[in-house]
């Protein structure tokens, strides 16, 4: 049939007739960021978790089901991470969407970090999922932001966003970020005082030597940061 499209790879059609720097610009002013200092206030929220984790119901002794089968952390636990950190409630943002920058998903010392999300509306969660230089964009501001970059993973580079990356972003210069408030800092301590908490008296399958590798992790990351939970081994 004359003048049949080709089909061939979407992303290539869709980066041929949309204007990159429009949607980078879209981006930029509509992502909404943890403050730095609530990141150095509570860096990771649930270090007993990440995706893929068997889920427990309160107290860790048995594990949650949906029809006789396990479940597992999906997003649930990083998302409502974010909201907090961000000093909105989950039920009241939405089409808003929990995004992670470096994903590393699977990994408990950034499953819940602040610094490896943003808040983003629904629509554009799509080009963070799939265009590898608005990837790359997010990782500039996360480091710019938070100096944030998993273990083993080199610095982002700016060539690599190309016409993705919002204005600003290479020089630190990030809008949509959300101060740290009285409620927020409340909610970081009581945070943190769960965590501790949990730590300290460990029931049933409560994973205490995750939760001590990730939380030793961040305060060897962040100066100021302190987790004075007894040790693994003291709990033997």
């Amino acid at each position: 049939m004359i003048g049949t499209p080709k089909i061939g790879d979407g992303l290539e059609a869709f980066n041929s007739v949309i204007d990159a720097r429009e949607i980078a610009r879209l981006v930029g002013e509509l992502a909404r960021w943890v403050a730095p200092e609530t990141f150095r206030l509570l860096p990771v929220w649930c270090p007993e978790t990440a995706r893929k984790q068997r889920l427990y119901k309160a107290g860790w002794k048995e594990g949650q089901t949906n029809r006789g089968n396990p479940k597992f952390e999906g997003n649930s636990k990083a998302n409502a991470a974010l909201s907090m950190a961000l000093g909105v409630v989950k039920k009241k943002r939405p089409n808003w969407t929990c995004c992670h920058i470096w994903g590393q998903v699977d990994d408990p010392r950034y499953y819940s970090c602040t610094a490896n999300m943003i808040l983003l509306p629904t629509p554009l969660k799509a080009f963070t999922d799939s265009v590898p230089e608005m990837k790359a964009a997010l990782r500039i501001a996360a480091f710019r932001l938070y100096g944030f970059l998993p273990e083993g993973k080199a610095p982002p580079d700016v060539k690599d966003a190309g016409a993705w990356l919002p204005n600003g972003w290479d020089r630190g210069q990030v809008s949509g970020v959300r101060p740290l408030t009285v409620k927020i800092e409340k909610s970081a301590t009581d945070r943190k005082q769960r965590i501790l908490n949990e730590f300290n008296e460990p029931q049933g399958e409560y994973p205490h030597k995750q939760v001590d590798g990730v939380m030793r992790y961040w305060t060897e990351k962040i100066p100021d940061f302190e987790f004075t939970g007894r040790s693994h081994d003291q709990n033997i």
